[in-house]
């Protein structure tokens, strides 16, 4: 078996790529203080996850097409993957201040059906995200797509990488 040519990596922000739990409460501007820490205006740092990083890379470099899934406001949730220099990790950046993951993926599927020509049935979605709140949803909305509960199914990137592969193989 072999894993789907084209895929879509959806990675949600907030205590996932990084430790901050709601980077919207933060003040921008961030500044780059090392290689995977930021401050915001007050001093609050927000650490980057390394692993997170080179799962992005990974997906990218083995046919998925990457994506943010993130409930934030835009703006501070941008500008921190910008201070972070990680923005060009995702071939897409859907962030919207809404508990509505399931719209934001379908708005993004119809995105990239438009831009791409493109389409994902749901075990060709991989989502991973550090809480579980919207699953009913979008299993309810897009269907049984494959979910990663950050810190609880997996904890290290060979971790991940082996569940993402299995899950793709069986989508044949």
């Amino acid at each position: 078996m072999t894993m789907p040519s084209r895929w879509l990596f959806l990675l949600d922000l907030d205590g996932t790529l990084w430790d901050n739990e709601d980077i919207s409460l933060l003040n921008p501007p961030f500044k780059k203080i090392t290689e995977d820490t930021i401050v915001d205006s007050n001093g609050i740092k927000v650490r980057l996850n390394k692993d997170m990083v080179k799962l992005s890379k990974w997906a990218r470099e083995n046919g998925g097409i990457t994506s943010t899934l993130s409930w934030n406001i835009p703006d501070n949730a941008i500008a921190a993957l910008q201070a972070f220099q990680v923005i060009d990790l995702f071939d897409y950046i859907t962030i919207e201040n809404t508990h509505r993951k399931d719209k934001m993926i379908i708005e993004l599927l119809e995105k990239i059906r438009a831009e791409k020509r493109l389409e994902f049935k749901p075990c060709e979605i991989v989502y991973i995200d550090d809480r579980d709140i919207h699953i009913t949803d979008i299993y309810t909305n897009i269907g049984p797509i494959n979910f990663l509960h950050a810190w609880v199914d997996f904890s290290t990137f060979e971790e991940a990488v082996h569940l993402i592969t299995n899950a793709l193989e069986k989508c044949r």
